[in-house]
């Protein structure tokens, strides 16, 4: 007898499997074949807009010149960027907003909010430093 329930015992088990496998497959609701409905959109998607090219744009950075600027400009005061060792909490956390270069002179250019302007204190070329500065502090890679 003990040779016979054995395999009556495995047979019952993946009865009972099996049976459990149906009753779960069956709550899903799923009757029949179900596909999606297209739905037909009128319009566009509204396009990105690029930060402006600024003159800095079109110069190529030197982010080893930019790392000073970023600490003599004041930046470190507002921004935080891990590699400036910088904490501030008035603007951007520039380690998690990554701007790329395009963005990155078009605010220090013209600023944006409570960022200000740095077109009159820095040069153009200072601008395109720091920017290519953050953009490589950040992650990116900088023209």
């Amino acid at each position: 007898m003990g040779k016979v329930a054995l395999p009556m015992r495995r047979a019952a088990l993946i009865s009972l499997t099996a049976l459990a496998g149906a009753v779960l497959l069956s709550g899903c609701g799923a009757e029949g074949v179900v596909s999606p409905t297209p739905v037909t959109v009128v319009g566009s998607l509204p396009t990105p807009t690029l930060a402006p090219a600024t003159p800095a744009f079109k110069l190529k950075g030197d982010p080893v010149a930019g790392k000073g600027i970023f600490g003599k400009a004041g930046c470190a005061g507002c921004h935080t960027l891990s590699d400036a060792h910088a904490t501030g909490t008035v603007g951007p956390n520039l380690d998690q907003a990554k701007p790329d270069y395009r963005l990155a002179t078009a605010r220090v250019t013209l600023g944006k909010g409570v960022m200000p302007s740095f077109k009159g204190q820095l040069t153009p070329q200072q601008i395109a430093d720091v920017a290519a500065y953050v953009v490589k502090a950040t992650g990116g890679t900088p023209p």
